[in-house]
């Protein structure tokens, strides 16, 4: 963790940036949103899957990092994508009452990124389709948050 937040991420958030951001906006944006408790404003790349306004965000390692229960409830965000920044209103997804949203979003998010779907022990069917039982046991144990724009 520490070289993602100290190397890897200030890297990343300055091509996202630059003009140079066609590298990596069709899979990374920066999202920048305030802690509620310290009220500090934190920018982080993070990968997303777009669907209309709405951006689907996985938390990688979700267990291991603490910035996206800063969304729980709801909270106004800023998102730079494809070089532009913004406004937009981000929410943590809850399993108790947001799970059709949660697979519609993990569903997009495997199929624009399908080799995580061997980390998520969801199979990939002989038609290209992934295994509906997997995918709902997969759903329930990612956290999702997602991100309306405009």
């Amino acid at each position: 963790m520490w070289f993602m937040n100290k190397i890897a991420n200030p890297f990343v958030k300055l091509i996202l940036r630059s003009p140079l951001h066609g590298w990596m906006s069709a899979a990374v944006l920066l999202i920048t949103y305030r802690g509620r408790k310290s009220g500090k404003e934190f920018t982080l790349p993070v990968q997303y899957v777009q669907d209309g306004s709405h951006i689907y965000i996985v938390p990688g390692f979700a267990e291991k990092k603490v910035w996206w229960r800063n969304l729980k409830g709801g909270m106004d965000v800023q998102v730079t994508l494809k070089g532009q920044t913004k406004p937009g209103r981000g929410i943590l997804l809850e399993h108790e009452t947001d799970m059709e949203a949660i697979l519609k979003g993990f569903g997009l998010y495997l199929k624009q990124f399908p080799s995580l779907a061997k980390m998520h022990n969801v199979r990939i069917e002989a038609d290209g389709q992934f295994n509906a039982d997997d995918l709902l046991k997969a759903v329930k144990t990612v956290m999702m948050i997602k991100v309306t724009v405009g």
